[in-house]
């Protein structure tokens, strides 16, 4: 367990500063959920008026909690890409004939992924309070949303892992995180689930990504509701035990 930690430490960093070398990667995680946050806040800043959104009388305080969650899921969207620039350029064969562990490896790409989603929400979650939004569970509340954007986001990258890791293919890697689009726009990140056709009510009760959003949402707006987010910590651990189980297959054929 010792070595475990000690590889995945050292391994992790090399990861970490891989991502901080290309600016750009921050720009294209925050640059998309900023831009639906600035914009539709006010193009559609009348909508709350509808009956559905109940008590809101902010559509900024309803979206926010979805761009955050955006932000996580964008942040680890593309993240078996890396791995797979390592195995293209023989990196990983070099790792593969050392004397460290396999699953130090994989562990050094995850473990990167929980501060990066993190850190990305957390941007676009300083933005929406700047722009008015609030928390009303205080520096608790705030450090809770990073908690929840980071466990989400380690979760999720499985979905990205899995055909990298599988298909050995970028674009097939890239064509798959947009197809997993829809799961975000089919979620209460937009519009009360009230408010959705009855087809996609039916898939949004299924959508972890809509547990993590209400927890989010309650945390910023109403309080600390321990129904929601035990509801999403429960969808993150379903989503990364299915996920991660899957990676760790993947990654055993690749690396065997």
């Amino acid at each position: 367990m010792t070595a475990f930690v000690y590889e995945t430490y050292h391994l992790g960093l090399r990861t970490f500063r891989r991502f901080l070398r290309v600016p750009s990667n921050f720009i294209s995680i925050i640059f998309f959920p900023l831009i639906q946050l600035l914009l539709f806040s006010q193009l559609y800043k009348d909508i709350v008026q509808l009956p559905g959104f109940g008590e809101q009388n902010s559509y900024l305080a309803y979206l926010a909690p979805g761009q955050i969650v955006f932000t996580a899921f964008m942040a680890v969207a593309w993240s078996g890409y890396g791995m797979l620039v390592e195995y293209r350029n023989g990196y990983l064969d070099k790792l593969r004939s050392s004397p460290i562990g396999r699953w130090s490896i994989l562990a050094a790409e995850m473990v990167p992924l929980f501060f990066q989603a993190a850190v990305m929400a957390g941007i676009v979650l300083i933005v929406s309070l700047l722009l008015g939004a609030s928390i009303e569970t205080g520096v608790g509340g705030f450090l809770f949303i990073l908690l929840i954007s980071g466990a989400f986001g380690i979760a999720f990258s499985g979905a990205s892992f899995i055909p990298a890791l599988l298909t050995k293919s970028e674009q097939a890697t890239g064509t798959f995180s947009l197809l997993l689009f829809p799961l975000m726009f089919m979620s209460t990140a937009f519009v009360p689930q009230v408010m959705m056709p009855g087809w996609m009510q039916l898939v949004n009760r299924f959508n972890p990504i809509t547990h993590v959003i209400e927890a989010i949402r309650s945390l910023m707006t109403t309080g600390y509701d321990w129904s929601a987010m035990g509801k999403a910590l429960i969808s993150i651990a379903i989503m990364g035990a299915i996920l991660q189980s899957l990676t760790l297959w993947a990654f055993r054929r690749l690396a065997s």
